[in-house]
């Protein structure tokens, strides 16, 4: 029989599994702002409406990585008490 990958359920993890998403999560992040910032330098050199695009979801992905970080440290800190 197959085994099961079990997810990530944040309601249910433990201090050292928080601990290690909050790992992945800060890789994800900076693999966006290198990304950003590449899309932000095509976009200006070129001024096309592609990089713009690219850019402008790259922001909003930014901004979700954060806020999900956030949701960790939240949780990792009442895991603490």
């Amino acid at each position: 029989m197959k085994k099961q990958k079990t997810r990530f359920v944040l309601a249910k993890a433990t201090l050292d599994e928080v601990n290690r998403q909050l790992k992945i999560n800060m890789l994800v992040i900076g693999m966006l702002v290198v990304i950003l910032v590449l899309n932000t330098a095509h976009f200006i050199k070129d001024y096309s409406l592609f990089y713009g695009i690219l850019t402008a979801i790259m922001v909003f992905l930014l901004f979700i990585m954060i806020k999900s970080r956030k949701i960790l440290n939240m949780r990792k800190q009442a895991l603490a008490r």
